[in-house]
C-alpha cells in the first residue's frame, strides 16, 4: 500500500511543474499580445503604408459666364450655384500622399440678366454633364500626430466632361430704357441664341481640404476648390436692337469656371501597415537605444 502512495506522489511531482509552466507561458503570451496591441494603437498611425478608401461627396458648385459687352449696363451675368454629388475611389500612401478618381454630375451655366426692366428678366441656359476627376493630394499640416490622418491637405487635379448633343435654344425680350433723365424712353429688343458644344470639356482644379479622422475606418473632409474652365461649353449670343442705334452683339461664354464647396465621408476598406517598425519602436522605448 505504501508503494502505491509513493507512486502517486512521484507522478504528481512530475505533472505539477509542467502544468504550472503552461499557465505561466499562457499569461506571458497574453501580456505580450496586449502590449503589442497598445503599441500598435499608439504608434500604428504613421506606420500605415497604403490605404484604400471609397467616399461619398456632396458639394455646391458655382460658376459665372464671361460677358464681353454689357450694353451700357443693360445686361449682366450672374453667378449660379447648384448642389450635386458623386463617388470617389482613393489610395493613400504613408498618410501623406493620396490619389483619387471620382465621378459626379455637374452643371455649367450661362445666365443673362436684363437689369433695366421692371421686373428684371433672367435667361439661364444649363448643360449638365458627367464629370470624371483625377486628383492628387498632399498633407501639409497634421493636427492629430502621430496618426496624421487629421489635418490640412492641398490638392490639384483635372476634370474631364464628355460632350453631349443639345438643340439650339432661342429667346427674345423687348422693353424700354432711358439713356438719361432728360430723354424719353426708347424701345429696344434683345434676341439670344444658345449653343451647347458637343466636344469634351476640361476643368483644372486647385483646392484645400481639412480632413478629420472619425475612427479607424471613417474620415470626414471639408473642402474648397477653385475651378478654371479650359474650353467653352455653353455659348449665348445676344443681339441688341434699338431705333436710333445700329444693332450690337454680345457673347456669354460658359466654361464652368468658379468654385466648389464640399463635404466628403470616406470609408477605408483596406489598410497595409509596416509591422516591423512598431517592433522597433518597442525596442527603443524599453532599451533606450
Amino acid at each position: 500500500m505504501m508503494k502505491h502512495y509513493l507512486l502517486y506522489i512521484l507522478i504528481g511531482l512530475a505533472v505539477l511543474p509542467a502544468s504550472g509552466q503552461g499557465i505561466t507561458d499562457y499569461y506571458r503570451v497574453t501580456q505580450i499580445h496586449q502590449q503589442y496591441q497598445r503599441l500598435l494603437s499608439r504608434y500604428g498611425g504613421p506606420q500605415i503604408r497604403d490605404r484604400w478608401y471609397v467616399a461619398l461627396d456632396g458639394f455646391i458648385k458655382t460658376d459665372r459666364a464671361q460677358l464681353d459687352n454689357a450694353y451700357d449696363g443693360l445686361i449682366e451675368t450672374n453667378a449660379v450655384g447648384k448642389a450635386s454629388g458623386g463617388v470617389t475611389l482613393g489610395w493613400s500612401h504613408r498618410e501623406t500622399w493620396a490619389v483619387e478618381g471620382s465621378y459626379s454630375r455637374i452643371p455649367i451655366h450661362t445666365q443673362l440678366a436684363i437689369s433695366q426692366t421692371n421686373p428684371s428678366v433672367s435667361i439661364r441656359s444649363i448643360d449638365v454633364r458627367n464629370a470624371f476627376t483625377l486628383r492628387a493630394k498632399r498633407l501639409v499640416l497634421s493636427t492629430s500626430k502621430p496618426w496624421l490622418r487629421s489635418g490640412f491637405w492641398v490638392s490639384g487635379g483635372m476634370w474631364m466632361l464628355p460632350g453631349n448633343n443639345q438643340p439650339t435654344t432661342n429667346f427674345s425680350a423687348s422693353g424700354y430704357r432711358y439713356h438719361s433723365q432728360w430723354e424719353t424712353h426708347e424701345p429696344f429688343r434683345l434676341t439670344s441664341q444658345t449653343t451647347v458644344q458637343s466636344q469634351t470639356a476640361a476643368l483644372a482644379e486647385l483646392g484645400v481640404e481639412y480632413n478629420v479622422r472619425l475612427s479607424n475606418s471613417f474620415d470626414l473632409g471639408l473642402s474648397a476648390r477653385k475651378l478654371w474652365g479650359l474650353t467653352d461649353v455653353v455659348t449665348t449670343n445676344v443681339t441688341y436692337t434699338a431705333l436710333r442705334e445700329a444693332p450690337q452683339m454680345a457673347t456669354l461664354q460658359g466654361t464652368g469656371s468658379g468654385m466648389s464647396y464640399g463635404v466628403t465621408l470616406r470609408y477605408s476598406f483596406s489598410t497595409q501597415r509596416n509591422q516591423a517598425k512598431v517592433l522597433n519602436i518597442q525596442g527603443k522605448s524599453r532599451l533606450g537605444r
